[in-house]
C-alpha cells in the first residue's frame, strides 16, 4: 500500500455494518450480536458511536439484519450522540454487502465503511473522512481494524456473494491507498474470546477514549456507574470497571484487570480476577474466575481453553434472567386454600393471644407493586396482607394473611418481598424490568447481613435478583432455605 494524496472535497457516507454475530467460543446465548458484547464501560457499537461523534460524524447508515428491536432499544434514533442513524435491512447476515447497491450512492461519491464489532477510536475514522485509506493495527503482524475509505465504485464491484473474510483480504490487496495506522489503545475487536478479554485491557485503564464516562464515579481502583452499588468491605484491587445496575457485596473480592457488566452481582466470598462477566449474571460465593469470560451459568476459561456449564440450582454461577411471571398458579392456590382452612384453629388461638397482649387483631393491608404494564409504563399495583410489627406472633397472624393472598391470587409461594412505590422507584429502571415479571412471594431468598438501613435495602434487592432467576420450584425452594441451614 502506498500514500495516495487523494484528498476528500465533500464528506463521504459512513456506513457501518453490525450483522456480525458473536464467535462460538464466547459464553452466552446463541445467536448474539458482536457489537452488543462489552467493551469496558458500554457496548462495542455504543463506544463506535462515541468515536463517531467525537470525530464530527453527522449521519450514519447503520446495515442491520439479526435482532434490530435489541439495537433500536439500545441506539434510539442516535439521539444521544447527536447522530441521524438511517436503517438498512441485510437479508443474508453472511454476505450484507450487496445492501450498499440499493443505498442510493452515486459512483463519484466516497464511502467510509466500518463494522459495529471492530471498534476504532475517532483520529482513525477522521483520516479515513479525510481520504481515501485503510485502517491498520501494528502488532505481531499486520491485521485489518475493520475500517476502510474508498470511492463507491469500489464498492459497487464488490460481489453480491462478498462476506467479511473475502472483503478482509480484497481490502488489504487494494493499491494505491493510504494506511492509517491505529495504535493498540486506538482499536480494539470481539471476533473470538481472547480478543473480547484482551479488548477490555486498554479500557481499564481509561487510556481509551470514552471509556469512562463522565458521569461514572472514580475510586483509586478504577470507576463505576452512579447505578452500580459496592460495599465498603469488598475487596477491589484496579483496575476494575463496575457497570449499571451491578452489586458487589462485602467481603468479595475484584481484581485486577475486572469488567463487571450491566447487571452483575458478586456474592460474598467470591473471587474475579483478570475477566469479563457479562449483563445479567449472578457470580455465588463459592466462584473463583480467573482469566475468564463468564455470562450466565457459563465460563470460558481462556487459561485452559475450556467451557463450564454449571447447574443453576447450586446457585454458583446464575444468568439473571427472570424465567417466569407474576401469575399464580391454580395448583398453589388450591393448596394454599387447603393449608389456611387446616391452620384456621391455630390462626384464631394467635388472634386471641395478640388481642390480649396489647397487639393489633390482625394485620396492615398495604398497596404494594406488581409489575410495570408494557403499554403505558404505569405500576400496575395489589394490596397485601403484612405483619404490623416484628412480634412473633405478629408474623404468624400475617403468615395466615399470606396464604390468603396466595389463595385470592396476590402472591406466590416464592418470589420477592413486597415493595411500596417509593421502594420500588429507588432500585432503578434495570432492576425493576427484572423484578416486574416475578411475583411477590409469601417466602423469599435470604439476603445478607448487614447494619445500615440502606445496605440492608440493596442485600434485599440481590437476594430477590437471586429469587427472580430461579427456573425451577427446587431452585427457588433452596434459595428460601439453604441458607438457614448452613
Amino acid at each position: 500500500m502506498t500514500e495516495s494524496p487523494t484528498i476528500l472535497q465533500s464528506t463521504p457516507r459512513v456506513v457501518l455494518f453490525t450483522t456480525a454475530m458473536q464467535h462460538i467460543d464466547i459464553p452466552g446465548d446463541d445467536n448474539v450480536l458482536a457489537c452488543l458484547l462489552p467493551l469496558g464501560s458500554a457496548t462495542f457499537i455504543q463506544r463506535v458511536l462515541d468515536s463517531c461523534a467525537l470525530a464530527g460524524v453527522s449521519e450514519v447508515d447503520l446495515v442491520v439484519s439479526e435482532q434490530p428491536e435489541m439495537l433500536r432499544k439500545i441506539l434510539h434514533d442516535g439521539g444521544p450522540w447527536g447522530i441521524r442513524l438511517n436503517w438498512h435491512y441485510a437479508k443474508d447476515t453472511a454476505s450484507p454487502y450487496k445492501v450498499l447497491r440499493g443505498m442510493g450512492l452515486h459512483a463519484t461519491d466516497r464511502v467510509v465503511i466500518g463494522h459495529a464489532h471492530q471498534w476504532v477510536a475517532s483520529r482513525v475514522i477522521r483520516e479515513l473522512m479525510r481520504a481515501t485509506g485503510v485502517a491498520l493495527n501494528v502488532g505481531d503482524a499486520l491485521l485489518w481494524a475493520g475500517w476502510f475509505s474508498t470511492d463507491v465504485s469500489q464498492v459497487f464491484a464488490l460481489s453480491p456473494n462478498e462476506d467479511y473474510a473475502s472483503l478482509a483480504m480484497r481490502v488489504k490487496n487494494m493499491g494505491r491507498v493510504r494506511c492509517v495506522i491505529a495504535t493498540n489503545v486506538e482499536c480494539a475487536q470481539v471476533l473470538g474470546a481472547d480478543e473480547l478479554l484482551r479488548a477490555q485491557k486498554n479500557a481499564l485503564d481509561g487510556s481509551q477514549e470514552s471509556a469512562i464516562p463522565a458521569s461514572w464515579r472514580r475510586f483509586p481502583w478504577g470507576a463505576a456507574s452512579p447505578d452500580a452499588v459496592i460495599d465498603a468491605n469488598a475487596k477491589i484491587e484496579g483496575p476494575v470497571l463496575i457497570g449499571p445496575g451491578s452489586m458487589v457485596e462485602g467481603g468479595a473480592e475484584l481484581g485486577p484487570d475486572t469488567v463487571l457488566a450491566r447487571n452483575v452481582i458478586v456474592a460474598r466470598g467470591a473471587k474475579v480476577r483478570n475477566s469479563l462477566v457479562m449483563s445479567n449474571t449472578y457470580v455465588g460465593g463459592q466462584i473463583t474466575l480467573e482469566n475468564s469470560l463468564a455470562q450466565g451459568n457459563s465460563i470460558q476459561s481462556l487459561k485452559w481453553s475450556v467451557r463450564n456449564v454449571l447447574s443453576t440450582s447450586d446457585a454458583l454461577l446464575t444468568s439473571l434472567r427472570p424465567s417466569h411471571t407474576t401469575h399464580t398458579p391454580a395448583i398453589s392456590r388450591f393448596l394454599a386454600g387447603i393449608l389456611a382452612t387446616l391452620m384456621l384453629p391455630p390462626f384464631v388461638v394467635c388472634v386471641l393471644a395478640q388481642r390480649l397482649s396489647g397487639g393489633a387483631s390482625l394485620w396492615k393491608s398495604v398497596n404494594v407493586v406488581k409489575a410495570r404494564l408494557k403499554r403505558d409504563n404505569n405500576l400496575e399495583c395489589v394490596t397485601v396482607r403484612l405483619a404490623c410489627d416484628n412480634r412473633v406472633l405478629s408474623q404468624i397472624v400475617a403468615l395466615y394473611g399470606g396464604l390468603l393472598d396466595i389463595v385470592q391470587g396476590r402472591r406466590n409461594w416464592f418470589g420477592l418481598r413486597p415493595r411500596r412505590k417509593s421502594e420500588w422507584y429507588a432500585l432503578g429502571r434495570d432492576w425493576q424490568t427484572l423484578f416486574g415479571r416475578t411475583a411477590i412471594g409469601l417466602f423469599h431468598a435470604k439476603a445478607w447481613e448487614e447494619g445500615v438501613e440502606s445496605l440492608n435495602l440493596e442485600a434485599d434487592a440481590a437476594a430477590d435478583a437471586f429469587m427472580a432467576v430461579q427456573s425451577t420450584l427446587k431452585g427457588r425452594i433452596h434459595a428460601v432455605f439453604a441458607p438457614i441451614f448452613r
